[in-house]
Order: structure tokens, then C-alpha cells, then sequence
């Protein structure tokens, strides 16, 4: 029963996503290189309405650690995100449904997209972006058991 001033979140994205999710991936760097990836996601929330993650991307010579605090409420999100090894922090604004979030991120000189495609037991997780060496990240992850 849904106590009336009391937002529903059940509709909310974010409880398909918590858990841990392992895969591989490509960063896009600077001057057109590429780098494939393994890549952990860690996501934790409470009663869908907020949603922590922390997906760390690595190969011998390049890491990727993405820290995000999102919220929900009425299909808008919004939050604050780091890049810990490019030094980079900003806002996120965006939207999301039962099965994608749409994110603009910024800060700074940077600015990006970020898009969660959700499918049960996989989702793909894909970062654009300009003004940093580092251009963009595409990773397909499944949940672990």
C-alpha cells in the first residue's frame, strides 16, 4: 500500500542494477587508440531511489575507476560523478526507464554521455566524452552469480 506525500519508486531502474557485474571492455583514448578492458561494476542503493557505483576498468597499461551518486524520482536523475585516475568530477542530469538511463555528464572542461542499457542479467554500459585524454568507454557486463 502506497502511503499518499510518499514517492513510488517502484518504477525506478536502479533495483535491476544493484549487485556486481564483471566484463570486458574498450577505452577510447586520445589520437584515435583503443585499449580492450576488464571491467568490475559495483552498484549499491536503497528502495530505488538512489544508486552508488563504482566500475573500475584496467588492463596492464590503463584504468578506468568511474564513482557515481545517483537519484530518481519521477523518471529524472541526477547526481555527481569522479573519474579517479583522469582527475575528473561533475554533475549528471538525465533520464531513465525500465530499460536504459540517459545521462549528460560535466565538469569543468569535460563533457560527456553516459548510457546503461539494462537486460536482466547483462547491461552495457557506454561513456562518451570531450575535453579528456580519455575519449570514451564501451563495456558489456553480466551479473555475477
Amino acid at each position: 500500500m502506497l502511503m499518499a506525500g510518499v514517492p513510488a519508486v517502484a518504477g525506478s531502474p536502479f533495483s535491476s542494477l544493484v549487485g556486481t557485474w564483471s566484463g570486458k571492455g574498450t577505452a577510447r583514448l586520445e589520437g584515435g587508440k583503443s585499449e580492450k578492458l576488464t571491467c568490475k561494476g559495483y552498484y549499491s542503493g536503497a528502495g530505488g531511489s538512489e544508486l552508488k557505483l563504482n566500475i573500475i576498468c584496467a588492463n596492464p597499461s590503463t584504468k578506468v575507476e568511474l564513482r557515481s551518486v545517483l537519484k530518481y524520482a519521477n523518471g529524472r536523475i541526477t547526481g555527481t560523478w569522479e573519474e579517479r585516475n583522469y582527475n575528473q568530477t561533475g554533475t549528471i542530469t538525465g533520464s531513465a526507464d525500465d530499460s536504459k538511463l540517459r545521462l549528460n555528464i560535466g565538469g569543468g572542461a569535460l563533457k560527456g554521455l553516459l548510457s546503461v542499457s539494462i537486460g536482466g542479467e547483462t547491461q552495457s554500459v557506454s561513456l562518451s566524452t570531450q575535453g579528456s585524454t580519455l575519449k570514451g568507454v564501451s563495456i558489456n557486463f553480466a551479473r555475477n552469480s
